[in-house]
């Protein structure tokens, strides 16, 4: 923003954040500081350094660092769109699950923080842990298995266990998908995103197929 001195000159000056705007940011900035080392090992310093603001004013803002993280899972979930997937009933199985493998690796892609934060919530006992599976993962398992338990019965799928076989499409998807975008694992293969999921998608359908 800039203003005018009375010799016409201009000087610079920043424009005050809204407290939504001020919370938002904050919010930002200290999930990058808890993706990097999890709940456990993120100190209140990490996060004052994090936001730019002193541990106090963290603390007066959030009240502790509990508050704080659940304050920032909430606010991930809320702008992450992880519960939106493409699940369209009348789509052929290629369609469906092509799109649907196309939507994980996009997702990954776009905000790897967030799959870091799910994993370490995971992997220290975090109770926050299940919120991210509710928001993520709940929808998305019903809509593959029913999309599943429709094709079983109108005969174009092989009976089956619709639940643990969607569920199998989507570990296959989003372990390489992490592996690929998060992690940069060298021994998965340099190919391209599309031709990654036609793999996969090939390899899924000719084991559920008749």
């Amino acid at each position: 923003m800039l203003t005018y001195l009375n010799g016409g000159l201009p000087v610079v000056t920043k424009q005050r954040l809204s407290a939504p705007e001020r919370r938002t940011q904050t919010l930002e900035r200290v999930s990058r500081a808890f993706a990097a080392k999890g709940f456990v090992g993120t100190t209140s310093a990490d996060l004052a350094q994090a936001a730019g603001v002193s541990q106090g004013m963290l603390y007066k803002l959030f009240g502790s660092k509990r508050a704080l993280y659940q304050a920032m899972i909430e606010h991930k979930l809320a702008h992450a769109g992880w519960g939106d997937f493409p699940s369209d009933a009348k789509a052929s199985e290629e369609e469906f699950f092509r799109s649907m493998a196309q939507a994980i690796f996009a997702k990954v892609e776009a905000d790897p923080d967030f799959v870091r934060l799910l994993l370490f919530s995971d992997l220290q006992g975090s109770e926050f842990a299940e919120l991210f599976h509710e928001a993520m993962g709940g929808a998305v398992v019903a809509a593959v298995a029913d999309f599943l338990r429709h094709r079983v019965a109108s005969g174009h799928v092989r009976e089956l266990d619709a639940d643990v076989t969607g569920i199998a499409f989507l570990c296959m998807t989003w372990q390489y998908a992490v592996g690929t975008k998060v992690f940069c694992q060298s021994r998965l293969p340099k190919a391209p995103d599309e031709e990654v999921i036609e793999t996969l998608v090939s390899l899924f359908l000719q084991g559920i197929q008749r």
